[in-house]
């Protein structure tokens, strides 16, 4: 009787802790569930692009700027991407979570774009691309 009365209690005792203890179990989290506002997956490595109006892989659609000064680790680079006509760019700079929205300068004899804030972007078929910010060459990539 004393055995039954023990695995009586010790049954209801694994109960209780089942019903207790599951709920607050932290589950594992889900490949994939990090999606941005956009929708972009994060952990796949997209980024919303506003110029494309689209999630992207930078390091497929982008073009690569390294930095003028280079520090040892680690190789920071910008990316940047144009929409379909090529009236805006967007660079993506390391320290921001956003890009920034260059827009197409009319009248110049290499394509440039520039923003509000200083940045400006060139490329000549020669040398390359250049990304500036007020005046100052900050990251560079070689013409393709």
């Amino acid at each position: 009787m004393k055995k039954l009365l023990l695995l009586i209690a010790a049954l209801v005792l694994l109960g209780v802790l089942v019903i207790v203890y599951i709920p607050f179990t932290p589950a594992a989290p889900q490949v994939g569930a990090d999606k941005d506002e956009h929708g972009c997956i994060a952990s796949a490595g997209y980024t919303y692009s506003v110029v494309r109006n689209a999630c992207i892989r930078l390091w497929k659609e982008g073009t690569a700027l390294t930095p003028v000064v280079q520090i040892e680790n680690p190789v920071l680079v910008a990316y940047v991407v144009q929409n379909q006509n090529g009236s805006e760019a967007e660079v993506f700079l390391p320290d921001r979570e956003q890009g920034l929205v260059l827009t197409r300068v009319e009248n110049v004899d290499i394509p440039t774009w520039a923003g509000s804030d200083g940045w400006t972007l060139t490329y000549d078929p020669d040398s390359g691309w250049k990304l500036a910010a007020n005046g100052e060459t900050l990251y560079t990539a070689s013409a393709k």
